[in-house]
């Protein structure tokens, strides 16, 4: 990323720099094995946001309803002690994956320092609270920008200008080779997007990736969102579901890819992410199917109690089959 040293401040595991007023860490916070003995690394990546945030209810709603649902590889996540809330992203890395998944994250962490420099004084008044302003300990405040703090007015949102990089053949193929079997229940292609079904206790999860639906900052890209219904929740309780869900999935382990955010509505956990043409690559759409695969079944679990066995495949559970059915 060509980290400017006298903006930044190295510790063991990362470091923590000033592209201009707000901090941001990008540190390794744990390792994995996998069972074949490969080594996988968590490297988050956190902006400062916003300072004394009081989590009342009227916050919560403008979080869940204004800023989590318009994600794009980052959600707010809430430090109950120190009453922050940062912009993070979460990503498990091992050398297979390296190449690729590299520059993910450093667009992710420049998505996230024009994030808090566009919206931070916005969201401060609506939250009646202060942006996360502070000034490295021995240099002070920055007094101008570095140029990764302007790429998306400079470069991710002209690249959003131009039509969706991925192409309705790309959809098609990865339908077809990849998402009739498990760990797909049932994939339909819709031009620019899919629609997939993943188990989840006795009934289905809707994941849906669209490449006609753009991003109000970024322009054209990929839209995803993952929904799991939950019941008995009010919206202030969802809200707060919700944010458990972003701290859990962006500081400590990720289940899919953590790029994006959580939020409720309407008796469902939404988990929204977009990923703008800047980071288009052939056969990204296949990881990301993936990715979504690994967080389905890790919600399946977390909120349903309920682990993928061969049965969790059988058509009947997905919203077509039970269609079908009912049809006949």
């Amino acid at each position: 990323m060509k980290i400017d040293e006298k903006w930044s401040v190295r510790n063991d595991n990362g470091f923590e720099w000033w592209a201009d007023k707000n901090a941001q860490t990008i540190e390794i916070i744990g390792e994995e094995e996998s069972p074949e003995g490969e080594k996988a690394y968590l490297i988050s990546i956190r902006t400062d946001f916003l300072f004394s945030v009081e989590l009342n209810e009227k916050n919560l709603k403008i979080i869940n309803t204004l800023m989590m649902p318009y994600a794009h590889m980052a959600g707010p996540v809430y430090n109950h002690d120190a009453k922050t809330l940062s912009l993070c992203s979460l990503v498990r890395v091992h050398e297979g994956i390296s190449e690729w998944i590299n520059p993910l994250i450093s667009v992710a962490s420049v998505l996230q320092i024009g994030e808090v420099r566009i919206m931070g004084a916005e969201y401060a008044k609506l939250l009646n609270t202060k942006e996360a302003i502070s000034s490295h300990p021995d240099n002070g405040v920055r007094s101008e920008p570095d140029e990764m703090a302007e790429l998306i007015a400079t470069f991710i949102a002209p690249m959003g200008k131009e039509p969706c990089k991925w192409s309705e053949d790309e959809f098609q193929e990865t339908v077809d080779n990849y998402m009739q079997q498990p760990p797909s229940l049932m994939a339909t292609n819709g031009g620019l997007g899919f629609t997939v079904e993943f188990p989840f206790g006795e009934e289905s999860s809707l994941c849906r990736v669209k490449g006609d639906e753009a991003h109000p900052r970024l322009g054209n890209g990929l839209l995803l969102i993952q929904s799991f219904p939950v019941s008995g929740y009010t919206d202030v309780e969802g809200a707060k579901l919700a944010l458990s869900l972003n701290a859990a999935e962006l500081t400590e382990k990720p289940s899919g890819y953590g790029f994006g955010s959580y939020s409720y509505g309407k008796n469902l956990i939404h988990f929204t992410s977009f990923y703008p043409n800047a980071i288009y690559r052939s056969g990204l759409l296949v990881n990301i199917y993936y990715s979504c695969a690994n967080r389905a079944e890790a919600m399946s679990i977390h909120l349903e109690e309920s682990e993928w066995t061969q049965d969790s495949f059988d058509p009947k559970r997905s919203s077509i089959g039970k269609q079908i059915l009912n049809d006949e």
